[in-house]
This record gives structure tokens, sequence and C-alpha cells, in this order.
């Protein structure tokens, strides 16, 4: 996955008038689908500093941040970093820094330009969680003209084409092909299922790269849920030679999906009484038999 990256830049005034507990924002800028701003403040004699986004329920944003100031013409900075995780905690936006930065007195012979300071803020993003991904296909209004029926998931139309589904799903083949009244209709509604992960799913039929560990959940439902194989076997492929995912969440979609390949390596992979509790559900009744039986086989053993 391509590394996302950017760099927030802003040159505070007056910062020498700051009274103790005073805050001073710098303009906010999207990056990414997310906004973002710094914060300075005057703190027990030192200068706080923070880097804040909007994170909202759900969401999730981790990330590697470098924080630095500049003294004048550049000729000398410091600096902090660290790894933050920014999620809502209930209000508008979240913020990560350093309560202490720098002391007030350093920072007012060594930092301040006339009372400006140069700040900035570096930013590499690891991990999204919750966000809207961007699209690799379209399969809505623009596609119309190429499509003979509409799918509607929720309130999200799909424009696709009968046949091209049909050749990959049985459900479908039949859904479109065969006796039913849907067949007759330019418009068909598909239920209990999520858009996005349809949205996904159909990108994965067209052969775009789509399966990741954030997606892979998503789209196996689909696939099931369809009649997919040729979809469930990619799936399955991703998960058995590139997911980071533990083995517990591994063994459980092994389960749910019937991904025998998938199953053996995590069983394999099972080696202590330790690993067994690891993978083990809150409500076991839940897991899948085979899966139960092996788990109690290797119990035995362990014994």
């Amino acid at each position: 996955m391509t590394e996302r990256e950017f760099t927030l830049k802003h040159i505070f005034t007056d910062v020498e008038k700051l009274e103790q507990d005073q805050s001073l924002y710098s303009p906010i800028k999207e990056n990414f689908g997310v906004k973002w701003k710094i914060n300075i403040e005057k703190r027990n004699e030192h200068l706080g500093m923070y880097l804040y986004t909007n994170v909202t329920e759900n969401q999730e944003i981790h990330t590697n941040s470098i924080l630095r100031i500049f003294s004048k013409n550049r000729e000398k900075n410091h600096s902090n970093s660290g790894s933050d995780l920014f999620k809502n905690n209930g209000d508008d936006w979240d913020n990560w820094g350093w309560l202490y930065f720098i002391k007030w007195r350093t920072l007012e012979d060594e930092y301040l330009d006339d009372g400006k300071l140069e700040v900035e803020v570096h930013v590499k993003i690891n991990k999204m969680v919750g966000f809207p991904r961007e699209e690799l296909r379209s399969f809505g209004e623009d596609m119309k003209q190429f499509s003979d029926v509409t799918l509607k998931v929720k309130e999200r139309k799909f424009y696709i084409s009968k046949l091209f589904l049909s050749s990959h799903s049985p459900y479908f083949a039949t859904l479109f092909l065969g006796r039913f009244q849907e067949s007759e209709k330019s418009e068909i509604e598909l239920k209990d299922v999520n858009p996005q992960d349809f949205q996904y799913y159909l990108e994965v039929l067209h052969l775009e790269n789509r399966i990741d560990d954030d997606t892979v959940q998503g789209i196996l439902s689909v696939a099931d849920m369809f009649d997919t194989p040729k979809i469930v076997k990619k799936c399955e492929e991703f998960l058995v030679k590139e997911s980071k995912q533990g083995l517990k969440e591994k063994l459980e979609m092994a389960g749910s999906y019937r991904l025998e390949e998938l199953k053996k390596m995590c069983l394999n992979q099972i080696k202590s009484k330790a690993d067994i509790s690891s993978v083990i559900s809150e409500d076991p009744k839940g897991m899948d038999n085979e899966i139960l039986a092996e788990l109690l086989k290797k119990s035995l053993v362990f014994n």
C-alpha cells in the first residue's frame, strides 16, 4: 500500500504575547480526506505543541509524527517525534503532542524572531480505520449506458452487466437468467448487503487489486452470499500468503467461509495450549465444529 505522508507548516505571530494557558492555532488543512491543524500554547513556562485532527465515531488514524520549530533563518531547530492513535473520544477534535515541548525562556532567547515562530509537523499515516476508500472503478451513473441492469444496495445503485456477473456467480445467473420475476426487472434490490463491501467485490471481479486486511472480510461475506468461488479463492490466497491479521481472526474466517487451505495452515501453527487459548472465541458455540474438534485433539496431545 502506498505510504501516506504530508507536512503542515505555519508561522505563528505575536507568540511572545501569549499569557499562561493561552493558545494559538494554525489554519485548518485537509490531507487524505481529514482535517488537521497545529496548536501551540504557553503552559507552566513551557511551550506546548500539539497536532489536532477531526476523527469521527468509529474512525482511527495511526500515525508517526515529527513536531519541529525553527530559529531565525532556520539556523537551528528543535524537534520531538513519536507515534499516536487518533480516535474520537466524544470531542470534535483529538490531539497528540507535548505539554512541555521546550522551555519558554529558551524559546524566547533562541527561536522567536520578532515574535514569530516557524513550526512544522511531518505526519506519516500508517493505518486509517473507518474511512471510505478511493474507489478503483466506477459502477455509478456514468456506466449506465454500458449496463443492462441496476442493482440497488440500500440507497446506492450499481449499473452492471447481467452476463458478466452471471458468468462468475451461479446466484446471479439464476437471478438474471432464470424464471423469476426479477429476471425481467431493470432494477433489482439486494438486501442484507453492505454497499461498500459490494463495491469492493465488484472491483475484484473486474480484476482490480482491492483485497487487503481492511477489506478481505467484507469481500468474503459478499462472495460467499452470492456464490462467487473465484473471489473466495482470491481472498483465501491473500489470507494464506500476505495477510498480517492474527491467527484467531484468520481461523474464524476459515471456519465461517469454509476456507480449507487457510484452516489447515492456521491449525498447523497451533503448537501449545497457549496457542489454543488464543484462538478460542468468547462463545465457542459459534465456532466451526471441525475446528473445535481439531483443537480438542491438540489439547489432548499437549496435556
